[in-house]
């Protein structure tokens, strides 16, 4: 991929097409818009590419109000690589350029890039004070000779995905549903630097990340991540905040890497965060911190040995049903497709909205064949909920036979103001494995609400 610092200093000869804006994150929407430029791009023989700005405008028109990045500009060009575009222009943003007229922006791309198609979302703006909305563009493409093609708003499970979403349920701490709308990890990448050691005191050194104030980072608290030094893959427990058992003030990001015994200061460090654990809190003493590290390492650990992995698919839909509510939910295993019917049920209370995880709990229930588990589970789940206030936000499947399963769920405890859902049914239930046409297992469930 060509990477242009300007408009100007691209001198394509074309047919080219081109998307414009900041693309923080690369999700799932920024990838499916790509996605369907490329493919009418490469059916016309034509260059594709991004047009994003540096620093974001906002840095620059509101500079009281920043806007966190999800990704550093290194880490997007990588991702806009690994999308498979022919270039990107970095373009830099200033006042002159915020006063551009819409009409004079067009021409300079038409003239710098031999444009042709340009792929816009249907709420996308250009120009000075967003004047060159899409009726604008498309009525003003028409005369340079410019195709303006807006893209329906992407939606993954219902949702409409967003980068301040994304951003939004990070600072919440929630890492989980943040995964899944970026369709990755997300991490955080800096350099090594000296902490006060006294992770090594304790016996859990770490390894300490300078927090940037630029970049978004999920809430307080303990997670469990991947950590990469220089290509190779370890297990981390991360705590993210500012050590009150120890009077810190200052935020830290400082990741125990477990199994791992190397000097790594000034070398870069890069977390992938997988799930939260739970909140940062202060221990009465030294010895009862040293206590819940090593618990917190030993279940990190564990986790990340089951190898978590994002699905490339939908968990669940929902469908309409009269006043009630129902889902199709995918697997692509038994395991699977019953951890994301109980995803979906919480994801239909909108459990994206609340605070990440803060406790553990162990579920077990039986059931008299395989569609009776999936009610017992649920419906085991939503006694939690109502008994205790139990949301929950990710789980692991520690056994499952026709009629018998084991589970750890995460979530958090307390009350909420969701909407709730009242029962699972057996109106309409089913499991199907899967077929010669159909690669996922597949269940519906109908909620009574």
């Amino acid at each position: 991929m060509q990477v242009f610092e300007s408009i100007t200093a691209a001198q394509l000869k074309g047919p080219t097409h081109l998307t414009i804006g900041s693309f923080d994150g690369m999700h799932r929407g920024h990838q499916a818009l790509i996605a369907t430029m490329q493919a009418a791009a490469r059916a016309q023989g034509a260059a594709c590419g991004l047009l994003t700005f540096h620093p974001h405008p906002r840095a620059v028109l509101y500079p009281d109000r920043p806007v966190a990045s999800i990704s550093s500009l290194a880490e997007r060009l990588k991702l806009y690589a690994r999308a498979g575009l022919d270039f990107t222009i970095v373009h830099p943003f200033t006042r002159q350029t915020a006063q551009t007229e819409p009409e004079a922006f067009m021409d300079l791309l038409k003239e710098h890039l031999a444009l042709t198609d340009l792929w816009v979302g249907p709420d996308f703006a250009l120009g000075r004070n967003r004047r060159g909305d899409v009726p604008f563009l498309q009525a003003y493409g028409a005369k340079i000779g410019v195709h303006v093609h807006v893209v329906d708003e992407f939606r993954w499970e219902g949702i409409a995905v967003r980068s301040s979403h994304i951003r939004q349920t990070l600072t919440l701490g929630n890492v989980m549903w943040a995964n899944v709308w970026l369709g990755r990890f997300f991490t955080i990448s800096g350099v090594v630097v000296y902490g006060d050691q006294r992770g090594r005191t304790l016996g859990f050194p770490t390894a300490n990340i300078a927090a940037s104030h630029n970049r978004v980072h999920p809430a307080d608290g303990v997670y469990a991540a991947w950590a990469d030094v220089e290509g190779r893959r370890f297990p981390a427990v991360v705590n993210i905040g500012v050590r009150p058992t120890v009077n810190g003030r200052q935020r830290t990001i400082e990741a125990h890497i477990i199994d791992f015994d190397e000097d790594i200061y000034g070398r870069c460090l890069q977390l992938a965060f997988v799930t939260r654990l739970r909140d940062e809190i202060r221990f009465p003493n030294l010895e009862a911190l040293k206590a819940q590290i090593g618990r917190d390492k030993d279940l990190a650990a564990w986790l990340l040995a089951q190898d978590p992995q994002l699905p490339d698919y939908e968990r669940y839909r929902e469908w309409a049903y009269t006043a009630d509510w129902g889902v199709d939910v995918f697997g692509d295993s038994p395991e699977a497709l019953f951890l994301h019917a109980a995803i979906a049920m919480f994801g239909l209370q909108a459990a994206y909205d609340v605070q990440g995880p803060t406790l553990q709990q162990a579920i077990e229930v039986e059931g008299a064949d395989r569609e009776d588990l999936l009610v017992s589970w649920l419906s085991e789940l939503l006694w939690q909920q109502e008994t205790h206030g139990l949301m929950m936000q990710y789980g692991v499947i520690r056994e499952l036979t026709e009629t018998r399963l084991r589970a750890l769920v995460f979530g958090r405890a307390g009350p909420s103001d969701l909407a709730h859902i009242k029962a699972v049914t057996y109106h309409d239930l089913h499991i199907e494995p899967p077929t010669a046409s159909r690669a996922l297992w597949h269940a519906r469930v109908l909620f009574d609400t």
